[in-house]
């Protein structure tokens, strides 16, 4: 028997095909009357049409108990001898054995292999015969029984279908025939209907198989922590894993269809794409540009994707962002370098201090004790003031190169930035062609931070940011206190930018970007915001200005707890760091 839900189907399709077949049937039988002249034709015509909407009766009835009972397996019996019965009517109706349709009965037992177990069949053949030589013997009762039609003449006439007597050798053999012909088609269709059973078992086993297959497949490709793109041999997108619409910022009805290198902004001559020969696997870095306007580096592998039967269908991708990655790289190296640089710096410093200390003292000895023209005069002044400078610069050497010692204690970062700011604003390098923006919440923001020396990064920073901006300009200073963890303070100006070559070295010591500069300002700024366990970043092109994002972990307010508060003493320590940084 059929699995219930097969079987659901089976019957609603034989509810169907049932109501087609009684339209057939007394179509047939009204064209046959039409053309063909018989006696009691007419009678025999109104008989199949009681017949035909008795049989569409109970297919209604069918349909509804479709739709109500859970028990299909009753529902199949009901069905099948219904119909036996109802074709009986009908083979009746339209001459017994002269009649057109005792072929239905074929269809009958052909539908009982479908719906019902095999050997159920049989049985639906053995009532078809039954029914078929019941009638036929009831409808042939005066010739087969003479004497029992006569005891009962209404019986007699009642079944009979026709006035003409009936060979008892043929009808012998029409009923052998039809037990003959009704098995056959039980075995026949029993066995086609139950290699379609195993074949249709086998095939929803194979089905499941392949789908367990696809939907292993696809969340192994969902669970990779890489992206994915798969794209036929145009480069058209196809397929692109979660990870990926992550990576790129896009969803992947946004991909599907699009061609690779227009999509991701990538170079092909350096993504690369396999031959068709499918020899090839290239491997390399290249610029992505994110949505969200960031400018990125993926890793990419690409490999062609070969199918054994079918060959080359298409292509492969698989990337990660190493984006940070490569920034890590980047601070690891900054930080070697800076390491190396400090030890030589404190090496100079030590080495020049003390005979630039000699130098100074001689001259100024020299401007008291001697008399000098005006040449010689300021001869000594041009040796003063590159021995000062020389002096700041030994001085600044040493502060790179010292180690670090920090006092953290909670501080409000807005107090701290408006202070370096007002400093700012009374410094005599500020005019009214600059103006400063200020972009605070209206809160304290509370971090454990070095007050002195998170001063002197807010004012090297806006001191450069002024100077950036020859031509005057806008200092933009922001608080962002949203995230949990983390205080970002941005400062921006539109100033004239830095150059590619300026921003791989921007945080690495003598590499000044003013001509009075020692180089040494953002260095300072990036060893005191690494010393904080913060970050320091900057987004720049040139005219365009230049962003610093300073990354701060932030603390919460507790009660009590000392915050620095009072202007005067804020000021001074400001002022110190100021003129340190100068």
């Amino acid at each position: 028997m059929e699995p219930p839900g097969q079987l659901q189907q089976w019957l609603s399709w034989i509810i169907r095909i049932r109501f087609v077949i009684i339209t057939f049937v007394f179509a047939i039988a009204y064209v046959l009357q039409e053309l063909i002249a018989r006696p009691n034709n007419e009678a025999s015509v109104k008989s199949l049409g009681i017949a035909v909407i008795l049989w569409y009766v109970l297919g209604l009835f069918y349909l509804i108990y479709n739709q109500l009972s859970r028990d299909l397996a009753l529902q199949a019996y009901l069905q099948i001898c219904g119909d036996v019965i109802l074709i009986t009517a009908v083979v009746h109706a339209t001459g017994d054995l002269d009649s057109n349709f005792i072929s239905l009965y074929f269809l009958a037992v052909i539908m009982a292999s479908i719906v019902l177990p095999r050997p159920r069949a049989f049985w639906v053949a053995g009532f078809s015969f039954i029914a078929l030589g019941s009638m036929l013997e009831l409808a042939y009762l005066r010739d087969l029984y003479p004497a029992y039609a006569e005891r009962h003449p209404a019986l007699a006439h009642l079944m009979a279908s026709s006035s003409a007597p009936v060979d008892l050798r043929t009808l012998e053999i029409k009923i052998l025939a039809s037990l003959f012909g009704f098995f056959a088609v039980a075995y026949l269709s029993g066995y086609l209907a139950e290699n379609l059973r195993k074949t249709g078992q086998a095939l929803r086993d194979k089905t499941g198989e392949v789908a367990s297959l696809q939907a292993l497949n696809e969340n192994i490709i969902q669970s990779m922590r890489g992206g994915l793109i798969t794209t036929d041999l145009e480069g058209k997108i196809q397929v692109v894993n979660r990870a990926g619409e992550m990576i790129l910022g896009r969803k992947e009805e946004e991909l599907r269809g699009q061609r690779i290198d227009s999509s991701f902004a990538m170079a092909p001559e350096r993504t690369g794409k396999p031959t068709k020969a499918g020899t090839d696997y290239v491997r390399g870095e290249t610029p992505y540009y994110h949505p969200g306007g960031e400018s990125r580096v993926l890793g990419v592998s690409a490999s062609p994707l070969d199918v054994p039967e079918r060959g080359i269908v298409g292509y492969v991708y698989t990337f990660q962002d190493l984006t940070d990655e490569k920034r890590r790289e980047a601070e690891d190296q900054l930080k070697e370098r800076m390491a190396t640089l400090g030890r030589m710096a404190a090496g100079i410093a030590h080495e020049i201090r003390n005979p630039l200390a000699s130098i100074s003292g001689s001259v100024k000895l020299l401007q008291s004790v001697a008399e000098m023209n005006d040449d010689q005069a300021r001869l000594i002044n041009i040796v003063s003031r590159e021995s000062a400078r020389l002096d700041k610069l030994v001085s600044d050497f040493l502060v790179y190169s010292r180690e670090q010692r920090f006092e953290f204690q909670p501080a409000d970062l807005v107090n701290l930035l408006d202070e370096t700011l007002i400093l700012l604003e009374h410094d005599p390098s500020f005019s009214e062609k600059y103006t400063i923006r200020r972009a605070f919440p209206r809160h304290p923001v509370i971090a454990s931070v070095d007050t002195d020396k998170i001063r002197q990064v807010f004012w090297n920073i806006c001191n450069n940011s002024v100077k950036a901006m020859l031509n005057g300009g806008c200092l933009t200073a922001e608080i962002h206190d949203q995230m949990a963890r983390k205080v970002l303070i941005t400062l921006s100006d539109t100033g004239v930018g830095f150059t590619p070559d300026q921003m791989e070295r921007i945080f690495e010591p003598f590499h000044p970007r003013f001509r009075d500069g020692t180089g040494l300002g953002l260095a300072i700024c990036y060893r005191i915001a690494k010393g904080h366990h913060g970050d320091i970043r900057v987004s720049s092109k040139p005219g365009e200005g230049s962003r610093f994002i300073i990354e701060l972990p932030r603390e919460q307010e507790k009660p009590g707890s000392p915050l620095t508060s009072g202007p005067s003493p804020h000021v001074q320590r400001a002022g110190t760091a100021m003129n340190r940084a100068r």
